[in-house]
């Protein structure tokens, strides 16, 4: 009698397992995915949009990057450039589109949370650019010149972007 309860609970739940979990799985699985002939390997799994139209400044500092400042000139230069190892933030201003657009296209080139991106007030901006106090800046070159920069030469490397070509300045 206990045997013919026990098999009887075995079969009452192996029925409710597959009416919870295997019916829905089968009404959701399509033929035509699994067998239309694209994978992870042949498409791309990132749409990274162009360019917005105009001037970009790219600010580094220097003091942060002694040890691979040329790698990430190079990364914001749109150069071939190495495996960089290192995290980088970056900073962009609020109300800024093409300055906060160009910010997100490259952290999209960059593997995942390597490069980190926040949007601020254009005067905290400006005050943590002329204390040194950031890691890398991006701006439209309009935005640059109008809240007239007093970056240190020394200790910032200055790229201007232009149409997907760079100018690096030091």
């Amino acid at each position: 009698m206990k045997v013919i309860k026990a098999v009887g609970h075995c079969v009452l739940s192996l029925m409710l397992a597959v009416i919870i979990v295997g019916i829905p799985s089968a009404m959701s699985f399509d033929i035509t995915d699994s067998s239309s002939g694209t994978d992870a390997v042949s498409s791309a799994s990132l749409n990274i949009p162009a360019n917005p139209d105009g001037e970009f400044v790219v600010l580094i500092n220097n003091e942060l990057h002694k040890d691979n400042i040329e790698e990430w000139k190079s990364f914001f230069s749109d150069e071939d450039y190495p495996v960089i190892f290192n995290d980088i933030s970056c900073i962009t201003a609020r109300g800024d589109a093409a300055g906060i657009t160009t910010a997100g296209l490259y952290t999209q080139r960059l593997p995942e949370n390597q490069m980190k991106m926040r949007v601020e007030d254009p005067t905290l901006l400006v005050s943590k650019i002329e204390k040194g106090r950031f890691d890398t800046a991006i701006m439209s070159k309009e935005l640059s010149d109008a809240l007239k920069l007093k970056a240190d030469p020394e200790n910032i490397t200055v790229i201007n972007i232009t149409g997907g070509v760079s100018d690096e300045k030091a």
